[in-house]
């Protein structure tokens, strides 16, 4: 059983909707995406006490030190969320931000009572049910086996519940605060040049790749390759990408929006043909070449304004809804700890991609280098 992947996969269970919705896009990072990615900042902040072993409180609800720590331990098995505990210096920014996030879930907490907004136990337990039989199978056997799961990365169903639950109700408070939000056609023709690039179809680059562990050889396997070695050879020999050995490292048709941008860079400023590289990426140097060319095709309005409507919506329900969590966080009575304190107090979270926070898997192909 691959601990990771049932947890993650537990982790998207907390809204069946998650992949095909606004709503499910921007839940499932709200309450740790202050853990992984940067964050916006704001200058508000209240200068008050906690008591003596607390990292923050709410109201008058105390997190302690050792509850928050346990909030991080449930995060860290269902999202993968790992503290860096060997660098001083980012596991401080860590804490500050584990307690920002804690602190925001209370706070959504807090105003979804205010408004009514709740999810039926039977439905969160439906839901987690559903995955759990989609992943282990039916019958006792495989609850037993998830329990395990949970008991061996630190943490058990009722906290997963918990968090599955506050997830849900995140997504029922989006749908509330957004849902009046609307886009006319004379809106759409206004902002339709902002998102033609996105609209279009991209260009593409038939890429092979070869990655190694370290410059030193990716070096002079640059050089072999420049100097006339086959590549498909080449990276049979000396790729350690398991996914693409077989292939001699072939990774097809790919855009640029799908690598990642320092390779990205490379591949689409080379000549066709050429080999590029050494880049460095988390999986080691990768040695490229960039062969045929696909060129992109430009978007046209009326071929694409279903989608672009959808854009100019979800955009429009996500800057409301930051506003309003930036909102609600002013208005929580939120205070920490001096060791506690994030940067920036009464911002919520942002990110590049709502919903999903830096690191985590993302829908498209992987990076070169991925392994496997």
């Amino acid at each position: 059983m691959r601990v990771k992947s049932t947890l993650a996969w537990i982790a998207g269970a907390a809204l069946d909707r998650v992949r095909t919705t606004w709503t499910g896009r921007i839940v499932a990072g709200v309450l740790v995406l202050a853990l992984v990615a940067g964050i916006g900042g704001g200058t508000w902040w209240k200068m008050q006490q906690v008591p003596d072993g607390a990292a923050l409180a709410v109201g008058d609800r105390v997190v302690t030190v050792t509850d928050l720590d346990d909030r991080v331990q449930t995060l860290r098995a269902l999202y993968g969320v790992q503290p860096p505990v060997e660098d001083p210096v980012r596991m401080d920014g860590f804490r500050r931000d584990a307690a920002k996030a804690v602190a925001l879930s209370m706070v959504l907490e807090d105003r979804a009572a205010e408004m009514g907004v709740g999810v039926a136990d039977a439905k969160v337990r439906q839901t987690l049910d559903q995955y759990i039989t989609q992943q282990l199978g039916n019958g006792p056997g495989a609850r037993d086996d998830f329990v395990q799961v949970l008991g061996n990365v630190g943490t058990t169903e009722d906290k997963v519940m918990t968090e599955v639950r506050q997830q849900m109700v995140v997504g029922e408070l989006f749908d509330r605060v957004t849902e009046e939000v609307t886009v006319t056609d004379d809106d759409l023709r206004a902002d339709f040049p902002r998102y033609a690039e996105r609209l279009g179809t991209p260009e593409k680059r038939d890429l092979s790749n070869i990655v190694v562990a370290s410059k030193e050889a990716a070096d002079r396997i640059a050089a072999d390759l420049r100097g006339g070695a086959d590549f498909a050879t080449v990276a049979r020999a000396s790729t350690i990408d398991n996914a693409t050995r077989a292939n001699g490292g072939a990774l097809g048709p790919i855009s640029a929006d799908q690598l990642q941008a320092d390779y990205a860079r490379a591949a689409f400023d080379a000549p066709a043909g050429q080999v590029f590289g050494p880049v460095q990426n988390q999986f080691g140097w990768n040695v490229g070449r960039s062969g045929a060319v696909t060129p992109g095709v430009p978007a046209n309005f009326d071929q694409v304004k279903d989608r672009l409507r959808e854009l100019v919506l979800f955009d429009r329900r996500i800057t409301l809804w930051g506003q309003w969590m930036n909102d609600s966080l002013r208005g929580g009575d939120v205070r920490y700890a001096d060791d506690y304190l994030p940067a920036d107090p009464d911002s919520a979270p942002t990110g590049a991609s709502p919903g999903l926070p830096s690191g985590t898997p993302q829908t498209a192909p992987p990076a070169p280098g991925g392994g496997g």
